[in-house]
């Protein structure tokens, strides 16, 4: 004999009105009784029929259970459901909700770091509102960092059984989704009708990153039925994934404004009285950014039910283990802007700028132009004053080549308990309670090796495109007579003269270091007690709702600012920059970086193809504790070596700790109504 269940929690069940259809299905199948014996006795005669069935799963399915989640639900909704395990259409939680109307979410790193995309979005924005509310199941839920809602990148999408959208508040809903609110939904035992077992898998693999990444998850879910004792129902659910990543960026720096009289090409926007001006970039940037992102899911549930169905007990422990670890290699202008009347780019002499109709830079061969200081004394050498014998009016900026290494760990335990009793026919009890605990490290630090070069940078195509020039545009490698009698390191002596400039250690120097560090925990422990009232009138009201919510969280984020400091810079007059050629620094910690296949060829030209930078190792290592070489112009000090730091981590000072406590209580009254007829309307007040 089949058994169905219908669970109260189910608030997207159909229900069932009175009208003239259910009137005519009612007389139908009152007088179908009188056939019943016979029909029995017919039935006994003939053979055993098969009945068939089409059963709608995967995908598709989970757009039909969807689309039912939103046609009855009691306010604005939309949803994503994955009744299998592995059907949610994406390989990440932000993925999978973008496809909802209303919903979009961020592709960088973070809203105010548009340098580095991020492979799987790094925050939901709803109507165009990120003042979004993340919830587990209906509760609160929290990434422990200087926001209050939970990062849904580090959440295992093998783990949900779907993902609710709420854009409108009703008074049972826990506040504070000004633009929404985020509801992700485990499975249950009693979601299923029986034994559930399963497992999925995958391998991703990136054409640019040229390699793969698993991803497994297993599901086991049982229900047991224990006679006048009821039924007990118990899940574990778990996911363990990794993926590689690669994104390459091109950049146009900072556009500023110039007087077009200064610049060869810009003649037509002098303006009458010669103060007329364009927009125009200094140069352009290339990164490339490595991506390695773990994930570790963990949810199980154990569930029991009475007999006669009029108690449910739920408990429920989430776990989400994540890491997100990239590493950067950047080519970055590092010359001046100066102000209007002191603008230092021109075209490299001989050339000329290219604008559009408003005064837009286009194309062009960007060179540091007027003459002056370049390099403080000791670097005259490597670096050539214009007033010095094989001096040039123009040369090259300088550029940094980053490398940097930035480690981000989170964790989410979530533990909750939850109670629902049918106390009579017409009244429904529900208690709740929970417990979250969180915490998150981040250590983010960055080397900066150095060398001049100018640039030619052309954005009038579908993707700009950049050639890095060595300082002297070619000039030492016509006339090598003129630097016959000194000694110039990296070119003096070299058959190769310029041509291996960008792969010379001479032409590099240390020049500066910067570090950022995170460490934050939080918890959170909330109770709810909910009352549902069912009246049975002829009225339009159905229900009264009432309850009441107390939320404490206490968080601790410790969090310093982006310390940049320099090593060996070419600025100081304390002592010449850090050439790699002459300071105590083991080669191997510098390695060259190839950019033959950026953007897949045809967007930068680098003589050589390759470029200097310190070596993720080497990065890592001062993560660890050790220390970069400085020259007496150093002055970087690490977060960790300053005086007056904490005790537990030995990094922080008093003013970047922000200790956080809140507290919240709320209590909320709600009516629900509905109405039959011609014109059936359904809703709440609250």
């Amino acid at each position: 004999m089949a058994r169905i269940r219908a669970h109260r929690n189910n608030r997207y069940a159909t229900t069932f009105n009175k009208s003239l259809v259910a009137l005519t299905i009612l007389s139908a199948l009152h007088g179908a009784n009188a056939q019943e014996q016979d029909d029995q006795e017919k039935a006994a005669s003939n053979e055993e029929e098969v009945v068939e069935k089409i059963e709608v799963k995967g995908i598709r399915g989970n757009l039909l259970n969807a689309q039912n989640l939103k046609r009855y639900s009691d306010t604005v909704v939309d949803a994503i459901t994955a009744d299998d395990i592995g059907t949610l259409p994406d390989r990440s939680v932000l993925e999978a909700i973008q496809r909802l109307p209303g919903v979009s979410i961020e592709r960088f790193a973070g809203p105010d770091d548009p340098d580095h995309f991020s492979v799987e979005g790094s925050g939901a924005i709803i109507r165009g509102m990120t003042q979004t509310r993340s919830e587990f199941n209906g509760r609160d839920s929290f990434t422990a960092n200087s926001g209050r809602g939970l990062s849904f990148q580090d959440v295992s999408p093998e783990l949900m059984g779907g993902v609710d959208i709420y854009k409108n508040q009703t008074a049972d809903m826990i506040e504070g989704g000004i633009g929404g609110t985020v509801s992700l939904r485990t499975r249950k035992p009693f979601d299923s009708e029986g034994r559930v077992i399963a497992f999925g898998g995958d391998y991703s693999y990136g054409d640019v990153a040229e390699k793969g990444s698993p991803t497994f998850s297993g599901l086991y879910s049982d229900r047991i039925d224990l006679a006048e004792k009821g039924e007990i129902g118990f899940l574990v659910n778990y996911a363990n994934s990794q993926l590689y990543g690669e994104s390459h960026g091109i950049q146009s720096d900072a556009y500023v404004q110039t007087y077009a009289r200064d610049i060869a090409g810009a003649e037509a926007f002098t303006g009458a009285d010669n103060n007329g001006t364009v927009w125009m970039p200094n140069a352009s940037n290339l990164l490339k950014k490595f991506d390695d992102r773990k994930r570790e899911g963990f949810a199980s549930t154990l569930q029991w039910e009475n007999e006669d169905e009029t108690l449910l007990a739920t408990m429920q422990y989430i776990r989400s283990d994540a890491s997100l670890s990239w590493h950067e290699q950047a080519v970055k202008y590092q010359g001046g802007y100066y102000n209007l009347d002191n603008r230092r780019t021109r075209a490299l002499e001989g050339t000329e700028f290219e604008f559009d109709d408003d005064g837009l830079f286009g194309s062009g061969t960007m060179v540091q132009g007027v003459d002056g200081w370049r390099a403080a004394d000791g670097n005259n050498d490597r670096v050539i004053r214009s007033w010095e014998s094989g001096g040039r009016p123009q040369f090259g900026y300088p550029y940094q080549f980053d490398s940097r290494v930035k480690q981000t760990d989170t964790l989410v335990e979530d533990l909750s308990f939850n109670l629902e009793w049918m106390a009579t026919d017409a009244l429904e009890l529900e208690a709740d309670v929970q417990y979250i605990k969180a915490k998150t490290r981040d250590d983010d630090v960055v080397l900066h090796t150095a060398a001049f070069a100018g640039q030619t940078y052309d954005v009038t195509g579908s993707t700009p495109t950049m050639t890095l020039i060595e300082p002297y545009f070619g000039y030492r490698d016509a006339n090598p007579d003129v630097y016959a009698e000194g000694n110039y390191p990296g070119f003096t002596g070299d058959p190769a003269g310029d041509s291996n400039y960008f792969q010379d250690p001479t032409s590099y120097f240390l020049r500066s270091a910067m570090d950022h560090w995170e460490r934050s925990e939080g918890d959170s422990f909330a109770t709810r007690l909910d009352a549902t009232y069912h009246l049975d009138s002829d009225g339009i009201f159905t229900s009264v709702q009432s309850g009441v919510r107390y939320a404490k969280r206490e968080q601790t984020v410790r969090s310093t600012s982006y310390n940049w400091g320099a090593l060996g810079p070419e600025f100081s007059s304390a002592a010449p920059a850090g050439w790699l050629d002459t300071i105590p620094v083991d080669a191997s910690n510098f390695e060259l970086v190839d950019w033959s296949d950026f953007h897949g060829g045809g967007i930068a030209d680098i003589p050589g193809n390759q470029t200097i930078h310190a070596t993720e190792a080497y990065v890592r290592s001062i993560i660890a504790g050790a220390r970069p070489y400085m020259t007496g112009g150093g002055t970087w000090e690490p977060y960790p070596d300053r005086p007056g730091v904490d005790d537990k981590y030995g990094i922080f000072t008093p003013g970047e700790v922000n200790l956080t406590t809140e507290e919240n209580k709320a209590i909320y009254l709600r009516v629900n109504f509905e109405g039959t007829g011609d014109l059936r309307y359904s809703g709440n007040i609250g």
